[in-house]
């Protein structure tokens, strides 16, 4: 069975087809590109020839074929009041309901049964979908050669845009730092302090997606290899973080600057490993895709039941405490 997986990433999509634990289709596309034409994404999925595919879930929803999303699935998934900024989804739904194409989103973090409610606490982002397929990847690929139960380890995804943490605990998922609720990434500033965002007031949502370390660099003319030790020093804060969770093995990095981290954390006590999966494409896709064939009762499903990722329920606004939620209420007013 061929499955597939996209990874909507913050500078390019991924496509990635897998059958028999192997890479046999990737397309990458240039997010402008499918701005400009989302239908380009099921073109891709329909071209690699799979039966099933998974993803393209912003901030998560539990796993449900595209053609039965409704107008508040949408909103959960991209968290954007913005009709315009939304349409490229609408698109992308229209096509996968015109052209009949098997397309299932996929849970976050905190949707799952395996993270305790506390580590919910007003918390929206503990990990986006693109999060939890990494960590998927991370863990059916290690257990080819140790024991699913036994699996435990921290991931730090570092990416062009945002920086995410995931504690995995004898195979499953206990915790998680999301991108906007963790330190700094390259190119987005992470958690906001408190104080700051009642300064800000109001804010338009492509205020998350900047005041990283890329533009702090600028402003502050650091050279590139103190960037890199910059992005590493927060990369293992994220990481000293969730070793209250689970007591890890090993760590494991993966996104486009994990290469440059991994040479600093290197002497830090513990055995740090690149992911690598199945070869070509993006984790997160190759992840994607394996939940799509799980999905579909291949050959991963039994790693992806035992992670109880079939099992997530709920929505991202199930753990904001009653005093917070009246505030939330009256932001949402405003659209």
């Amino acid at each position: 069975m061929i499955s597939a997986g996209i990874d909507p990433g913050t500078g390019s999509y991924d496509v990635v087809a897998i059958e028999d634990g192997r890479v046999v289709y990737r397309r990458n596309l240039k997010t402008e590109e499918v701005r400009a034409s989302p239908k380009i994404v099921i073109d891709a999925i329909e071209e690699s020839g799979a039966e099933i595919a998974a993803g393209l879930s912003g901030y998560g929803l539990p796993v449900k074929p595209f053609a039965e999303l409704d107008e508040v699935d949408l909103l959960l998934m991209t968290l954007n009041f913005d009709s315009e900024r939304a349409i490229g989804l609408r698109n992308i739904i229209r096509a996968v309901n015109e052209r009949n194409v098997n397309l299932y989103t996929v849970p976050a973090v905190i949707h799952l049964p395996t993270v305790p409610p506390w580590r919910k606490l007003n918390r929206i982002d503990i990990g986006t979908a693109d999060k939890l397929c990494s960590a998927v990847l991370a863990v059916a690929k290690f257990s080819e050669e140790e024991e699913l139960t036994k699996l435990n380890f921290i991931l730090a995804e570092v990416g062009e845009g945002f920086n995410a943490f995931i504690a995995v605990k004898n195979g499953r998922i206990v915790d998680g730092m999301g991108g906007t609720t963790s330190f700094p990434g390259y190119s987005s500033l992470g958690a906001m302090d408190a104080e700051l965002a009642y300064i800000i007031g109001e804010f338009p949502k492509k205020l998350i997606f900047s005041g990283g370390i890329r533009s702090f660099a600028e402003e502050w003319k650091i050279k590139d290899n103190e960037v890199i030790n910059i992005l590493s020093e927060f990369v293992l804060k994220g990481i000293r973080a969730m070793e209250v969770s689970t007591d890890a093995d090993f760590y494991v990095l993966s996104g486009r600057f994990a290469p440059d981290v991994l040479r600093k954390l290197r002497g830090e006590g513990k055995e740090v490993r690149l992911l690598g999966g199945f070869g070509r494409g993006k984790q997160s896709a190759q992840g994607a895709a394996i939940i799509a064939n799980a999905i579909a009762g291949g050959e991963y499903r039994e790693i992806v039941d035992y992670m109880r990722i079939l099992e997530a329920k709920g929505t991202l606004l199930d753990y904001i405490t009653s005093d917070v939620m009246e505030y939330v209420r009256r932001g949402m007013k405003r659209f």
